[in-house]
């Protein structure tokens, strides 16, 4: 009875904290001081940042789907109400997922604050012990800033729960941001440890923290330190247990996801399953990553709602000899429950080949409305370690080191593999020559392309493209007529998003981004 009270405490501490909002009165403060008494209570609310974090309304939906929408690899397939604002950059401040993404980011940021101000109040625990729960907390707080900044610029930074006044805050410049952002994490990376709480990749470890430092440092130009970060997570793979997967496809096989060495951080979905949907007779607390990526009239369970469609360059540019393509999109599929014929992307009701990694293989658990899969979505793994490690070698004059980063990617791709798939039949596909190894003489921004262009296509569709599109600057040729997406209304204004119009509206402190 005692363990239930005490969760109920809990789940009342973090309804208060994760309802709290930029925009609304203070109701007054839930002071955590009673409530935290040994670091047993603190770990239930870093674990609640998981929960959030693991959800539609935002690693589920909320933030994943405009980050595909955003990048020159994906496009709209039936337009679904403001998403379909976000590909051909019409987005309006308006916009109500700009404002959901913001509010669902600030509601775990509140968490985590909780979460570090309690561990603050614990006088008597072991210190080590607080430092790494203190860790976990900050690497989440840091995460979440991380993709803050990069999509709406000048932020709010808020790094404690007790907010007396929040029409009195003011936004922060990136620089100061990052700073926050980049402490967060070396404090994370210097007291974690090597393996993470549970030896569970959806809590972070120190090579987690070290992974988003060389992202970090790569996303400001610090090649140096890029270059740091990620050697040093290349050099201490054993002891992290981290390595590249033999088969790309078991990337996407939620058979083989928790048994992957390439996972770095996981968002875990299956863990964090609770309360009803209505829609689905399941669960709520799932995510639509599946479902708008998945084929419309698609045979259960593998169908979907044709939202996030790729453009027809994408696969028509993308060479046929790749593993890689055919892992990542599908160009045929079981369209009828009641007949066992496999039919081409012609014949879709989205005429184009569609997104398969996160389709595929779900599991046992996808609904045939598509809510919910045994699907975990990863956030950051080793592939992306070496890639990071090879541009940032290439800017350093290290040519040769980063070839050597980008060939180990490649030779994983020749492995190939078996894509046993019951929605659009088997699939053996033995070792080829293709891709081939990278030029040994190639270097300079010749292999700064080639590197660029390794990651758009071996990080496909996991979130990463936009961010590549704006630290480079390529939106310009990416949105181009010769571009894979040609867009007419992209301008370089986009690369940020507006902050929200309500926020703007309830407080007078904030200042539109420009062009909005």
């Amino acid at each position: 009875m005692k363990n239930k009270l005490k969760l109920a405490a809990f789940a009342l501490l973090l309804t208060f904290v994760s309802c709290a909002d930029l925009d609304e009165n203070p109701v007054g403060t839930l002071t955590p001081v009673g409530f935290f008494n040994t670091i047993q209570d603190v770990y239930p609310m870093i674990d609640g940042t998981y929960g959030l974090m693991a959800s539609s309304n935002y690693y589920g939906g909320g933030l994943t789907v405009p980050l595909q929408l955003m990048s020159d690899m994906v496009d709209n397939g039936f337009e679904f109400s403001d998403y379909a604002e976000f590909s051909p950059f019409l987005v309006t401040p308006t916009n109500s997922y700009v404002k959901s993404l913001w509010t669902s980011s600030y509601q775990t940021i509140a968490t985590a604050n909780t979460a570090i101000q309690g561990i603050s109040f614990l006088e008597n625990g072991n210190s080590e012990e607080l430092s790494k729960a203190e860790g976990e907390a900050r690497f989440v707080r840091g995460f979440l800033y991380y993709h803050l900044v990069r999509l709406y610029g000048n932020i709010p930074y808020i790094d404690s729960p007790d907010i007396v006044n929040p029409l009195s805050i003011k936004q922060s410049p990136p620089a100061e941001v990052y700073e926050y952002i980049i402490e967060d994490m070396n404090f994370a990376f210097e007291n974690l440890e090597m393996e993470s709480r549970g030896n569970v990749r959806s809590r972070p470890s120190k090579g987690a923290a070290a992974a988003y430092l060389a992202s970090i440092y790569m996303t400001l130009g610090d090649w140096e330190k890029a270059y740091e970060y990620a050697k040093w997570v290349i050099d201490n793979t054993g002891a992290l247990n981290y390595g590249l997967a033999t088969d790309y496809q078991d990337l996407f096989r939620t058979s083989e996801q928790w048994n992957s060495r390439e996972y770095i951080f996981v968002l875990d979905f299956t863990s964090n399953q609770t309360g009803q949907n209505p829609n689905t007779a399941t669960y709520e607390n799932d995510n639509k990553i599946g479902p708008v990526n998945g084929v419309e009239g698609g045979a259960s369970p593998f169908g979907g709602w044709s939202m996030l469609v790729p453009h027809l360059n994408v696969y028509e540019s993308w060479n046929a000899n790749d593993y890689r393509l055919k892992v990542s999109m599908t160009d045929s599929l079981l369209l009828d429950d009641n007949t066992d014929i496999v039919r081409p992307y012609t014949d879709f009701e989205v005429a184009r080949p569609h997104i398969a990694k996160f389709t595929r293989f779900p599991g046992e658990g996808r609904t045939t409305a598509g809510w919910r899969s045994d699907m975990d979505y990863v956030a950051f793994r080793y592939a992306e370690i070496l890639l990071i490690a090879a541009e940032s070698a290439n800017e350093l004059g290290r040519s040769s080191e980063a070839i050597g980063y980008v060939n180990q990617i490649r030779g994983r791709a020749r492995n190939a593999g078996t894509i046993n798939f019951s929605g659009g039949g088997l699939g053996v596909y033995a070792p080829s020559n293709f891709p081939e190894d990278v030029v040994p003489s190639m270097s300079g921004s010749a292999l700064t392309n080639l590197i660029l262009e390794e990651r758009r296509i071996e990080l496909s569709f996991e979130w990463k493209r936009w961010y590549d599109i704006v630290r480079r600057d390529l939106g310009s040729t990416v949105f181009g007529t010769n571009g894979l997406e040609p867009q007419a209304n992209f301008s370089q204004f986009r690369y940020l998003l507006p902050i929200p119009q309500e926020e703007m509206s309830k407080n007078k402190n904030f200042v539109q981004n420009p062009g909005y």
